[in-house]
């Protein structure tokens, strides 16, 4: 009986808390976990419906859960809207629907992870939103993460982080030219670029970069205003550095298959490293990773 009221008078304490700390602990689990809390009292019955932050997992969506999701939440504005798709065709109808909802109540901070699923295709509206301010898109390689034919209007945008998929030339520079005040850029495997041309990004300071896809062998980047720059490529897939002379710290990993590691030639360092160091000469802080740089393995290029 005594442990009875204890835990009873736990749960009371609990329910007490204000709205604000209840919706902040329940934005670490997924919404339809979220929602099941409804059901604990009438204290618990809409403290989910105006939570800051969504998390969708197609595992578990079912057009029951979405329909009660979407119609009862009444939090004018969402600051966090994640959005997880595995590969299974049934789960598309939702995604335009649900894309829709979080730019309509003016998301900050939206991602999208659909790695896994090969028949996404984001939808035209997407392009327009002047409320996010940090964009993470992980798609598939079979569509364009932004179509060329569309007009990118992404104003308050300062974050964005793109990961494997489509990017043409002319899809990179509609999204640049539609994210006036972009700081910090994140391509990891988008496929199709040859020319990273950032230029015109004038408060654009961090560029993150991972190329180990043969595609990136002949792309060239662009960006005479970072500052800090992290590149990740593989052997035959370093891109050329044709401009970045305002930066201040870099970070350069080269990785190579474990078959060819000790098979290098002293041409590779000659044409790629070196031609690296060079553009990266005013760099205050510059340092190496990866497994290509190893002075007990090589000397002048040749392994020993």
């Amino acid at each position: 009986m005594a442990n009875d009221r204890r835990i009873k008078s736990a749960v009371d304490l609990i329910s007490n808390f204000p709205d604000v700390i209840l919706q902040h602990i329940l934005c670490f689990i997924p919404i339809e976990l979220a929602i099941t809390t409804s059901r604990l009292s009438r204290r618990w019955r809409h403290v989910w419906c105006e939570i800051p932050s969504l998390s969708f997992n197609a595992d578990t969506l079912t057009a029951a859960s979405v329909n009660e999701t979407l119609t009862r939440y009444t939090a004018p504005n969402t600051k966090s809207f994640h959005l997880t798709i595995t590969p299974y065709p049934e789960n598309i109808p939702y995604i335009d629907r649900l894309i829709k909802f979080a730019v309509s109540h003016n998301v900050e901070n939206l991602s999208l992870d659909f790695s896994s699923h090969y028949y996404v295709k984001l939808p035209d509206f997407f392009c327009n939103s002047s409320s996010v301010k940090q964009l993470n898109i992980d798609i598939g390689f079979s569509h364009m993460i932004v179509p060329e034919y569309c007009t990118v209007s992404w104003t308050s945008l300062q974050k964005l982080s793109l990961s494997c998929g489509r990017l043409s030339d002319e899809s990179m520079a509609n999204i640049l030219s539609g994210c006036p005040v972009l700081e910090n850029l994140t391509l990891h495997n988008c496929v199709e670029l040859k020319v990273l041309d950032l230029s015109k990004s004038l408060r654009l300071r961090i560029l993150d970069v991972k190329c180990t896809m043969t595609d990136w062998g002949s792309t060239q980047i662009v960006a005479p205003h970072i500052h800090r720059l992290r590149l990740l490529s593989s052997q035959s897939s370093s891109p050329t550095l044709v401009n970045v002379d305002s930066l201040t710290e870099a970070k350069l990993e080269i990785l190579f298959s474990v078959k060819r590691y000790f098979t290098f030639k002293a041409d590779f360092f000659q044409t790629v490293v070196l031609k690296m160091l060079e553009k990266l000469q005013n760099a205050e802080k510059l340092t190496f990773g990866g497994n290509c740089w190893n002075e007990k393995l090589y000397k002048n290029g040749e392994s020993v």
